[in-house]
C-alpha cells in the first residue's frame, strides 16, 4: 500500500502538538520516538486513524507512533521539514532539561527504561550488524571455511569484534547525548579507559601496584564495559553544570574540557570504575543464581513474559543486563532464552494469514509475517495482527514459554550480540549452539499448531 509520507509527516507533527511541543525526535526500525513537553497536547485518537499509522502508546517516558519499516521514511521528512530536534544529535541545554523535568509524569522505572532505550538504540543497528558479522566468522571457523590463523580471519574477526572491544566510547556518545554532557569529551574519557597502556596494566601476567598521586587503583577491564561510562557521564553533566555557573564564559572552552579531563578520568579509575564494575558482577552473579534454582521455570517465565516485556519497553532494562553480561562473563545466558520469540509472532501471524479468508487480514498479515521472519521486525505483527484479536498473543506467550524452557535446561548461552531471523539460523546454530534451533522448531510447530485452532477465526474480525 503506497503512502504518501509527507502527507503523513506533516498530520503526525501537527497532530502531537505542533513541532513546538516537540523536545526531540529519535526513531527505531518501526517507530517514531518523540520527546513531547506536553504529551496532554497530542491528539491520540485522531494519529491512531491516520493512514499509516500502526499503534500509538507512551512508553519508557516516550510519546511513540508505530509507523512499520516506513519509519525512516516519515523521519526524514519530519527532521527536514521542520526545527524539531534529530534525537541522535541533541543537545540537551538546561532550559529543554526543565521543560522536560516539569512534564514528566512517568514512573522511575519508566524513566530507566527511557535511559536505556536512548542510549542503546542510535547505534543497535552496528552492534547487531557486528554481532551477526561475528557469528558468521564463528559459523565459517566451525565449518572449516576460515583458518582463525589467516590474516583474512584477522580482518573478518576486527571488523566484528571492534565495536564490542570500543563499547565504552559508542556509549560515552550516546549517554552524553542524553545526560546534557559534551560528547567528544565523553568519548575523550571513554578512550581513556580502552587506552591501550591501561588496559595492558589490567591484563599483566605480572602485575604491578597502580596509584594515583598516591591513591591505590584497583584496575578492572572497561573494554566491552557498559555501565562504568553511562555512570561516568552522568557525574560529567552534573560537573559541566555547575562549572558552567563558576567558570566566566570567555574562558568556558578552555578551562572546562581540560578539567573535565583532570577530575573524572582519575575519579573513574579509583572510584566509579571499580564501583560499577562490582555492582556489575553482583547482578549478573544474582541473576544468575535465581536460574540455576530452577533453569526450565527460569527460562520460560523469561521467554513467555517477553513479548509483554516488548510491548512495555521493559525489554530495554533485560537487553542492558544482556549487554553486561556480554562485557562481564564473556558469555550472556538472559536474552537467548528468547531466541525463538521473533520466529514465534512470525509463525502465528502466517497462520492468521493462512486461515484467514478476509482479504484485510491477508494484506496485513502476510507482510507482517515476511518482516519479523526474515527482518526480525515484530512490531507490526504484533500491532497489526496478534493485539488485535487478542487470543493469538496468548498462543504467541505459551509457545515462547515452552521454548524457553528448552533454553533454559540446556544452558543456551551466547557471546557475541546478533539479531534473530531467518537468514541468521546458520550463525544461531554456530553460537547459540543446536539446542537453540530445536527451540525454535518446536515453537514455530507449536504455535501454528495453537493459533491455528485456538487463536484465531474469522468471526474475531467481524466482532471487532
Amino acid at each position: 500500500m503506497a503512502k504518501d509520507y509527507n502527507h503523513l509527516a506533516k498530520e503526525i507533527v501537527a497532530k502531537v502538538g505542533g513541532e513546538e511541543n516537540v523536545i526531540s525526535l529519535t526513531h527505531c526500525m518501526t517507530r517514531l520516538r518523540f520527546k513531547l513537553k506536553n504529551s496532554s497536547l497530542a491528539k491520540t485518537d485522531e494519529i491512531k486513524k491516520l493512514e499509516g499509522v500502526i499503534k500509538v502508546m507512551e512508553a519508557g517516558g516516550q510519546y511513540q507512533v508505530v509507523i512499520g519499516t516506513d519509519v525512516g521514511d516519515v523521519y526524514d521528512i519530519i527532521i527536514a521539514e521542520t526545527h524539531i530536534t534529530a534525537g541522535g544529535e541533541e543537545q540537551a541545554d538546561e532550559d529543554s532539561a526543565a521543560d522536560a523535568a516539569g512534564e514528566a509524569k512517568g514512573s522511575i522505572v519508566s524513566k530507566l527504561i527511557d535511559v536505556v532505550s536512548s542510549i542503546f538504540t542510535p547505534f543497535l543497528g552496528a552492534f547487531t550488524g557486528a554481532g551477526l558479522l561475528k557469528g558468521f566468522v564463528v559459523l565459517f571457523v566451525t565449518l572449516g571455511l576460515l583458518d582463525k590463523s589467516s590474516t583474512t580471519y584477522t580482518i573478518l574477526n576486527a571488523a566484528g569484534d571492534g565495536v564490542f572491544y570500543f563499547l565504552p566510547m559508542f556509549l560515552a556518545y550516546c549517554a552524553a547525548n542524553k545526560f546534557g554532557a559534551k560528547p567528544f569529551i565523553s568519548m575523550s574519557i571513554a578512550a581513556a579507559m580502552v587506552y591501550p597502556n591501561i588496559t595492558a596494566l589490567f591484563n599483566a601476567t605480572d602485575p604491578i601496584p597502580v596509584e594515583f598521586l598516591g591513591i591505590p587503583v584497583k584496575m578492572v577491564s572497561y573494554t566491552s564495559s557498559v555501565l562504568p561510562i553511562i555512570v561516568v557521564c552522568f557525574v560529567q553533566a552534573k560537573l559541566e553544570k555547575l562549572m558552567n555557573r563558576v567558570i566566566p564564559q570567555m574562558v568556558r572552552n578552555i578551562f572546562l574540557p581540560v578539567l573535565d579531563l583532570l577530575i573524572l578520568v582519575p575519579l573513574t579509575f579509583i572510584v566509579i570504575g571499580p564501583i560499577t564494575t562490582a555492582l556489575s558482577n553482583g547482578m549478573s552473579n544474582a541473576i544468575q543464581a535465581l536460574l540455576r534454582l530452577c533453569p526450565p521455570l527460569g527460562g520460560a517465565l523469561m521467554a513467555g513474559l517477553w513479548p509483554i516485556m516488548i510491548l512495555f519497553g521493559i525489554h530495554w532494562a533485560i537487553m542492558a543486563i544482556g549487554f553486561n553480561n556480554l562485557s562481564v562473563l564473556g558469555y550472556d545466558y538472559l536474552l537467548p532464552l528468547t531466541v525463538s520469540c521473533n520466529f514465534s509472532i512470525a509463525i502465528a501471524t502466517l497462520a492468521i494469514f493462512l486461515k484467514s479468508k478476509k482479504k484485510n487480514v491477508k494484506q496485513v498479515a502476510g507482510p507482517a509475517f515476511i518482516t519479523a521472519l526474515v527482518g526480525g521486525v515484530t512490531e507490526p505483527a504484533i500491532y497489526g495482527t496478534l493485539l488485535k484479536y487478542k487470543k493469538p498473543m496468548i498462543m504467541v506467550c505459551i509457545a515462547n514459554a515452552v521454548g524457553g524452557a528448552i533454553c533454559g535446561a540446556f544452558s543456551v548461552t551466547r557471546d557475541v550480540q546478533m539479531s534473530v531471523n531467518l537468514l541468521t539460523l546458520p550463525a544461531i546454530w554456530a553460537v547459540y549452539g543446536p539446542w537453540a534451533i530445536v527451540a525454535i522448531a518446536v515453537v514455530c510447530v507449536l504455535v501454528f499448531v495453537l493459533t491455528w485452532t485456538l487463536g484465531y477465526h474469522d468471526r474475531m474480525q467481524e466482532s471487532d
